[in-house]
């Protein structure tokens, strides 16, 4: 399970990177070190959920992700380049997959983020979004009763 967690992540910083030419530096989790190059994402899993019940025996979890796009605050037009960055970032991830077993991102908001003292030299904004996912075994699986539909047809009396 600890594997598709962390493909999970390192989907996203692909992903993220390969769409946006202008970040420098993708990360989850980060160590916060004194050199960060910059423009960069810093990628973490900010709380889990109840999600939406499948009714298939699996736990039904909403997962939420933040994005913190990390600008040096001394360049020219900073301002604009971290909200810029900070569009593109939630335009990559709305709707998106990463090619896993979750839904569809559904985009919830940026915005600026002054939280983390040891970026406070920098321009910081958050993007935020939630997945749905299930995690454990399905009560649907082989030799068990599979789902299926049925067609009931209305008895017509003249």
């Amino acid at each position: 399970m600890t594997k598709f967690w962390i493909d999970l992540h390192q989907a996203i910083c692909t992903t993220l990177k390969k769409e946006i030419l202008t970040i420098q530096t993708c990360e989850v989790y980060p160590t916060i070190r004194k050199e960060l190059l910059a423009p960069a994402v810093l990628v973490e899993l900010s709380s889990l959920e109840k999600g939406s019940d499948p009714g298939t025996g699996e736990l039904a979890l909403r997962v939420r992700f933040e994005a913190r796009i990390v600008v040096d605050s001394t360049i020219e037009n900073a301002p604009i380049i971290v909200r810029t960055l900070a569009a593109e970032v939630a335009r990559v991830v709305n709707k998106n997959t990463w090619e896993k077993n979750v839904s569809p991102a559904e985009f919830l908001s940026a915005e600026p983020d002054g939280f983390r003292p040891e970026l406070d030299a920098y321009l910081v904004w958050m993007v935020d979004w939630s997945h749905q996912l299930h995690l454990g075994k399905s009560i649907w699986t082989e030799n068990k009763i599979k789902p299926h539909t049925i067609i009931i047809e209305e008895n017509v009396r003249e």
